[in-house]
């Protein structure tokens, strides 16, 4: 079966990144296309796809994660970022602890899985 190798933390990383696609396709797409349904599907389809590869067990699927992890967290967080440093002084000063949340959170996250995707047992099991 598909999904016999896939529990544990492997299974925890696989839900938590699907809500945290979901903010960077709505990030993404509301920065630069403002929230059009059809963009936001589409990059959440774009980000998502190296989850779909650890669901099919694909031997690539950790360096697409990887590679999405990073992906993701670089381009939200420029985004935060350049809106942020866009927004004059007095709007800068009320969302400024949100940038650095969604900046801080976003790489926490890319290294915490990045080093999982490299140094786990099971990964290395599961995608020989």
């Amino acid at each position: 079966m598909v999904m016999e190798c896939i529990k544990g933390w492997l299974l925890v990383y696989l839900i938590g990144s699907v809500p945290l696609t979901l903010f960077y396709a709505a990030g993404l797409s509301g920065r630069f296309f403002n929230y059009r349904m059809g963009v936001l599907a589409g990059l959440f389809v774009v980000l998502a796809a190296p989850l779909v590869m650890v669901i099919l067990q694909y031997s690539s699927a950790p360096a697409w994660n990887i590679a999405s992890l990073w992906a993701g967290a670089g381009s939200i967080s420029l985004v935060v970022l350049l809106g942020a440093l866009s927004a004059d002084e007095a709007r800068f000063k009320e969302v400024d602890v949100t940038v650095m949340v969604i900046i801080a959170i976003s790489i926490a996250w890319a290294v915490v899985w990045t080093m999982y995707f490299l140094k786990s047992e099971r990964v290395a099991r599961t995608f020989i």
